[in-house]
């Protein structure tokens, strides 16, 4: 009996046919659409003479690309099955690659199909040799042989190499419609048809409004992503993508800024109008040598002529100050030169976003681009054919409008386990993996939408000035804490190595990094502590201080006396103000001494920061006493007396980073986490003085385990910057994208626990000797936040000698406050 899978029916065999034909139809009508717009660019040129400019001398002249375009496709049809035909022998040969020579010395480094020189002249000479009118037919005929193949010919568009073939021909030629367009903007407008572009006229619009909005900061957490896809061998999972698109890399970006939008041209002049161009700190030295030698001082799409004009396409000349919103457009090293002058005048580090940071920025974490793309809110796919105003009302997030693609300061090269060029294709990529080429994202206004997928990946020389790119300026935190010391190092091997309980210590979470990214923990929805907590304190601020003030006789004391409030772990004092402001503004007086602790740096520093614009530098002198410090060591930065009252706060949820139970399991043990803290503080006050602390009430599940593991991945973030700093600081070699971070609660011991679970069987090691195996799904513990019931508040405070005066709650009865004084012990 023979094999079941040649035993087909006359059913199968006509179904097959047919789902034959609709592949077919399909793939005509790409090739129809494509062609129509290639068809509709070449017929913006005036005449035929046209076709023989050179508008840009690293670029062949017009008249190959419309060679080119139907050559390179028919090249690659002839890698198909039963495809061999020669249309033209010479022109099959001469049109079949174009040149990206050097920007510098005009030598051209990898393999091409042309002749090429820089002299335009010779160029021009040249190719008259070959009339528009062959070329056109040429195209035709070409054209004419695949709708045969594809109509008639035996096509397998199951078989993955086809399907290949047929995606480079067509993406091939959109690129190239971009290609052609940027050599557009370069021609004098008279090589233009008047009578064919419906483009809004430009002039007619008003001058923008100066100045212009602020470009501002938008934080982002960093985390795990991948580069790429990966490869796949089975046409369920194909995904069409260039040999540099695969395979997937994973990696991880920390915490860093990035600016809500490109730079607009307005933005752009005002580096230009300082100098910009002829100061030599700004630029690489071989860059400013060569912008020197070419007498280059504005974009290249700019002129100038009394006073500055954008040109356009198919619009020149256009004032300066109607198009002050929109992206300027200029090559990466006046990018990069802008950075360092924008660094300068802000006294922060500025740089151009890399590769990881742009993907991360703008597909993953705000999904600006996939968003823009679904509502049809872009300028791209041949929209316009000028770049647009930037939208003014989305500035507090990161946003994508097209016009434009962006540069990012990354060499452009092959991913981890790169496979090789596509057999078809094999100089594609491979000829500029050569260190002077750098990636660009996104897409600009005459980008086709099927390029705009989070895995294309362009590349241009950084002094090319040509192409419609743009871009946007990244802050990276600097590391402005005192860096982990020896102990801090032994006390972390120790944790490490205990195989049955792996730990590190949370304290080591707040490094600047660390504080940054909790900072944005703090506004996620799913973090319901703190707006919550906000409310609360802006409707109880006068009245904590009112039952402090009346219980604590103050108005009846002899003698005047300051008051001490000392907030735990402060961080960055996004709520100081309001609880703050009723003591500082009060007109009784009363002298009040406000001490900010944290063993981070750069919270401390925001905090003050912060104070300093809403409440002024003479507040922060008179009654800001900030203290770097664990809390246990605080005590000795106070200047305080007998006779002053000392107020100590511990706030949002920091009474939950202490364990409730200690190493016997016994909940409020003399030695837990918890009790230590509360008797620590009861130690260093004399009866009458007070202790607010707020608790965590426990509540549902899925509620706690989203705050700590939310969908951005802000809270995965915080935990994989814990292994970030150890290896920063005291040299270990943590490979992040081997740890998943998992977020639970674990109802014996009423917390919830952050854990990050090792992926892979994997060894970490210090430079010190120290080695650490772990296996796959071996956890580190990294979190703990333990939550409370009102018995527990009761319980863990009257055991430390403090009674609880008044008991205030939020909206959502999540989060009680205990104003609580001390008593004898």
């Amino acid at each position: 009996m023979g094999s079941s899978k040649h035993n087909y029916s006359i059913d199968q065999c006509d179904h097959n046919n047919e789902e034959n034909d609709v592949h077919s139809t399909n793939w005509c009508n790409k090739f129809n659409q494509i062609w129509e717009r290639s068809d509709y660019l070449f017929g913006l040129l005036r005449s035929s003479d046209d076709f023989y400019r050179q508008p840009i001398k690293l670029r062949l002249p017009l008249l190959f690309y419309l060679g080119h375009l139907p050559c390179f496709t028919w090249a690659q049809l002839q890698h198909l099955d039963g495809v061999n035909k020669i249309i033209d022998a010479l022109f099959d040969k001469l049109f079949q690659r174009g040149v990206d020579p050097n920007v510098l010395t005009g030598v051209v480094n990898h393999g091409h199909s042309s002749r090429f020189s820089i002299n335009d002249e010779i160029e021009k000479e040249y190719w008259r040799s070959f009339s528009v009118q062959s070329v056109e037919e040429y195209k035709i005929k070409v054209r004419s042989e695949i709708k045969n193949v594809l109509m008639n010919g035996d096509l397998k568009f199951d078989d993955l190499n086809a399907l290949n073939v047929l995606n480079i021909a067509v993406e091939h030629e959109m690129m190239h419609q971009e290609t052609l367009i940027y050599l557009f903007a370069q021609l004098p407008i008279e090589a233009f048809r008047s009578d064919i572009s419906n483009e809004k006229d430009l002039r007619r619009l008003c001058d923008v409004t100066s100045p212009l909005p602020e470009n501002l900061w938008i934080p982002l957490p960093g985390g795990q992503l991948s580069l790429g896809k990966p490869y796949s061998e089975q046409l369920a999972t194909y995904s069409f993508g260039w040999d540099n698109e695969f395979p997937s890399e994973p990696t991880y970006v920390p915490n860093f800024e990035l600016q809500s939008h490109p730079v607009r041209i307005g933005d752009f002049l005002q580096f230009v109008l300082d100098n910009g161009y002829t100061t030599k700190q700004w630029w690489d030295d071989d860059a400013f040598e060569w912008i020197t030698e070419t007498k280059l001082s504005h974009p290249t799409s700019w002129s100038y002529d009394n006073s500055y004009r954008v040109n356009f396409v198919l619009q020149r000349d256009i004032p300066i100050e109607i198009v002050l919103d929109h992206p300027v457009i200029v090559s990466q090293i006046e990018a990069k030169a802008y950075c360092r002058w924008l660094s300068n005048k802000t006294g922060s580090e500025i740089d151009l976003p890399n590769e990881i940071e742009w993907v991360y920025a703008m597909w993953d974490w705000s999904k600006c681009l996939p968003l823009a793309l679904a509502s049809g809110t872009h300028n791209a796919n041949f929209r316009h054919l000028h770049t647009a105003p930037i939208n003014k009302g989305t500035n507090k997030s990161l946003q994508w409008q097209g016009s434009a693609f962006e540069w990012t300061s990354s060499i452009f090269r092959p991913f981890t386990d790169y496979r090789g060029s596509l057999p078809t294709y094999p100089g594609y990529s491979a000829d500029f993996f050569d260190d002077s080429h750098f990636v660009l994202l996104g897409g600009s206004f005459a980008t086709d939408l099927k390029l705009i997928r989070r895995t294309f990946r362009n590349w241009y020389q950084d002094k090319y000035r040509y192409v419609f790119a743009t871009f946007r300026c990244v802050k990276r935190n600097a590391h402005t804490d005192h860096p982990l010391t020896t102990a801090d190092h032994e006390k972390i091997v120790r944790l490490l190595s205990n195989s049955n309980h792996r730990t590190i210590p949370s304290e080591y979470f707040y490094d600047a990094q660390g504080s940054a990214i909790y900072e944005q923990i703090t506004s996620l929805d799913e973090y319901y502590l703190y707006n919550q907590e906000l409310k609360l304190l802006e409707k109880r601020a006068d009245d904590i201080r009112s039952t402090i003030l009346q219980h604590s006789n103050i108005h009846n004391r002899s003698s005047p006396s300051n008051i001490h409030i000392i907030e735990l772990g402060c961080g960055d004092g996004s709520k100081v103000e309001t609880w703050l402001s009723p003591w500082i503004k009060s007109k009784e007086n009363i002298s009040v001494i406000y001490h900010p602790v944290d063993i981070s740096e750069h919270a401390i520093d925001s905090l003050v920061q912060r104070l300093q614009k809403t409440m002024g530098e003479d507040i922060i002198k008179e009654h800001v006493n900030p203290i770097c410090s664990t809390f246990d060591k605080m005590y000795t930065h106070l200047n305080s007396n007998e006779m002053e009252v000392q107020v100590v706060m511990l706030l949002g949820s920091t009474i939950g980073n202490f364990a409730s139970y200690d190493s016997n399991h016994i909940k409020f043990g003399e030695s837990s986490p918890a009790m230590k803290l509360v008797r620590s503080v009861r130690s260093n006050l004399k009866i009458g003085d007070w202790f607010i602390c707020a608790f965590d009430l426990c509540k549902a599940t899925k509620t706690m385990i989203q705050a700590y593991n939310d969908p951005k991945g802000i809270t995965a973030a915080f935990n994989y910057n814990l292994l970030i700093r150890l290896n920063r600081e005291l040299n270990f070699n943590f490979k992040i994208t081997n740890f998943l971070h998992y977020a639970t609660f674990n109802p014996l011991l009423q917390q919830m626990e952050s854990w990050l679970i090792s992926t892979k069987q994997q060894t970490v090691s210090d430079q010190n000797g120290f080695s650490l195996e772990l296996q796959a799904y071996e956890a580190i513990q990294v979190e703990v936040s333990a939550k409370y019931t009102p018995h527990d508040i009761q319980t863990l405070i009257s055991n430390n000698s403090f009674k609880i005066i008044e008991c205030y709650t939020t909206d959502d009865h999540y989060l009680p406050y205990a104003l609580c004084m001390a008593q004898a012990v």
